[in-house]
Formats: structure tokens, C-alpha cells, sequence
């Protein structure tokens, strides 16, 4: 491949990648890259943060331009230099016919020199001046580039809403997280405290429950302990000689028609009897509030 033109290569140093003309009033962006300060701010309007390259798509958080009067100085000499009309250039040479190309052939799309164009095969082509033609062309596409720098505004412009949105996500979902986790934290914490006192009234229910089943065997061992003697008191009274057991017997008698005891009931245990769990209104409120922060996790998950 020919090695390219000094003279072309200086030109496009000279230019800039948004408008392909020479700079004006150029400036450097943090990545390095240099634009005209019109076309660059232009491109980043309305923009208040991440102000992408249009070289290199690298952004950067704050509109940083540097002036640069050194590339300002060159561009100035280059197009000085551009404006010269010096010998003409191998480059610029017909291949076949060594005359200079001065002519474009929009049929052919390629430039032609004045023995090209009297030849058959552009005798019937539209045939235009070359410096015609590089002007026609550059309007065309720098008409193009107007549609094309807007769609790229606007798909940045997009791309940067979306950014927003995520960052906004993030950070809503870090609140409710946390507002969750504090949440269900303060629950566990007054779960906890009612959960000791329930456990504490059970232990003091148990303890009347057996106070009373104490009181009751007590009272069944004195009455059992009476009708022991008593019985006893009558085995022997059977026992002994007519005369003995003649002498007191109606006292006997009356002692066993008084020794009269109510029938036994047993002491009831059924915890449930004074005992009762019982939601707080403050766990209602609480059981409310989870079952709608569920009910919008589930909207917004689509679940």
C-alpha cells in the first residue's frame, strides 16, 4: 500500500472529527481528543453530567475543555499551506495517462484527468470539475452528519437517563432495604420481649396450678388419714368382748355417721384457663405493613 500523503495526513490533524473541517477555536478534552469548542459543546447540550468523547466514547463527570492556541497555531499554517498552489503531486497524477486529475466522473465515482474524459469510456459520463465535486460531496455529507450527530445526542441522551434510572434503582433499593432490615430487626425485638412475657406467665400459671394441686393433696392425705383411724377405731370395736364393745358403741355410731367428706373433684390443668395468646394491636399494624410491602415487591417483580 502507498504511504500516505504528508500533506493529506497534516490536513486531517487540522481537522475536526465532528464538522471535517479545519478547527476552530479548538480545545482538548480530558481523554486528549480535540474538537472545535462550538461542535464539542453542541454535542454534549444539555448534558449536566457524564460528557462522553465522541472520538473514544470515554466520559467524563465535568465538562473539562482545555484550549489548545498550539494546535490553533498549526491549523492556521496548515491551512496557509493548503492555500499554496505548488507543483503538482505525483498523488495527483492520471496513472494511465500522467495528466493531473482535475475532473470526477459521478458515474464511475472516481477522479479522471481531461485525456480520460475525451476517451470512450467517460465520453458519455457526467463529468464535472474535481474542486466541484469535492464541495458537492462535502455539503452532501456534512448534511448528512447534522442527522447523525442529533441521533448520537439522542442516543447518549438516552443511554444517560438509563444510567440515571439504574443509579436511582440502586439507591431506593439500599433505603428499603435498610428500612426492611430496621423493620423486621424492631419486630424480632418486640417478638422477643413478648415471647419472655408469655414464657413468664405460663411459668407463673403452671406455679398456681401446682400451688393448688399441693393445697389439694394435702387436704385428701388428712382426709384419708381420718377415715384410716376411724376404720381402724371400728375393726377393733368388732373384735372386742360384747360387754366392750356395747360400752360406747352409739358414740362409735355417731362418729361414723358425722364423718362425711365432699366427693373428690380433681384440680383443673388445662393451661388455656386464664391463659390466652393474644395479638397486639402494634403486631397488627406491623403484619399490615409487611403484607403491602409484599403485595408492591410483587408488582414491581411481576410476580
Amino acid at each position: 500500500m502507498a504511504a500516505a500523503n504528508p500533506a493529506e495526513s497534516l490536513q486531517d490533524e487540522a481537522s475536526c472529527s465532528i464538522c471535517l473541517d479545519y478547527f476552530t477555536d479548538p480545545v482538548t478534552t480530558d481523554c486528549g481528543h480535540n474538537f472545535c469548542r462550538s461542535c464539542i459543546t453542541q454535542t454534549w447540550k444539555g448534558r449536566d453530567t457524564n460528557f462522553p468523547c465522541p472520538q473514544c466514547r470515554e466520559t467524563s463527570q465535568q465538562r473539562n475543555l482545555r484550549s489548545n492556541r498550539q494546535l490553533a497555531n498549526m491549523t492556521e499554517m496548515v491551512k496557509k499551506l493548503s492555500q499554496c498552489s505548488v507543483r503538482p503531486k505525483e498523488e495527483n497524477l492520471c496513472e494511465e495517462h500522467e495528466e493531473k486529475l482535475k475532473l470526477f466522473c459521478e458515474e464511475d465515482q472516481r477522479a479522471i484527468c481531461v485525456v480520460c474524459d475525451r476517451s470512450r469510456d467517460h465520453r458519455s459520463h457526467t463529468v464535472i470539475p474535481i474542486k466541484e465535486a469535492v464541495q458537492e460531496y462535502k455539503e452532501k455529507l456534512k448534511m448528512h452528519l447534522k442527522p447523525l450527530r442529533k441521533n448520537l445526542e439522542d442516543l447518549l441522551k438516552f443511554t444517560s437517563t438509563e444510567e440515571k434510572k439504574a443509579e436511582e434503582l440502586k439507591s431506593e433499593t439500599q433505603i428499603k432495604r435498610q428500612k426492611v432490615e430496621s423493620e423486621f430487626e424492631e419486630l424480632q425485638q418486640f417478638l422477643n420481649k413478648e415471647k419472655q412475657i408469655l414464657l413468664s406467665r405460663l411459668e407463673e400459671e403452671e406455679k398456681k396450678i401446682f400451688q393448688r394441686i399441693r393445697e389439694h393433696e394435702t387436704q385428701l392425705e388428712e382426709q384419708s388419714s381420718s377415715l384410716m383411724q376411724l376404720i381402724s377405731e371400728i375393726e377393733e370395736k368388732i373384735q372386742q368382748p360384747a360387754t366392750e364393745l356395747l360400752k360406747d358403741v352409739k358414740d362409735a355410731l355417731s362418729r361414723c355417721k358425722k364423718m362425711k367428706f365432699p366427693k373428690p373433684e380433681a384440680v383443673p390443668t388445662d393451661l388455656k384457663m386464664g391463659f390466652q395468646l393474644s395479638y397486639p394491636q402494634q403486631l397488627k399494624e406491623w403484619i399490615t405493613k409487611f403484607k403491602d410491602w409484599w403485595m408492591e415487591f410483587g408488582r414491581y417483580t411481576g410476580n
